[in-house]
């Protein structure tokens, strides 16, 4: 699996920082944890899936994608 982000990475304003291989958690510029980003590997390739806090112990999919900007680009 290929792990595209830094370690910790600030993309447009968030933090994301790595949980475990594939899995990042998006941090806003507060500090407060507003998703998180995991890649998965697939016989077609990669997807990258985002996922927002809705509310401390509820995500909601915002979708998987092909590329992982598209994917970051969930987060503005």
């Amino acid at each position: 699996m290929t792990t595209l982000i830094a370690p910790i990475a600030r993309i447009r304003g968030r933090d994301f920082i790595p949980v475990r291989e594939g899995l990042w958690r998006v941090v806003d510029r507060l500090g407060a944890v507003i998703g998180y980003l995991e890649c998965h590997a697939g016989i077609d390739g990669e997807r990258y899936s985002a996922r927002r806090i809705v509310f401390a112990t509820r995500t909601r999919d915002l979708g998987v994608f092909c590329r992982i900007e598209d994917a970051i680009d969930c987060f503005r």
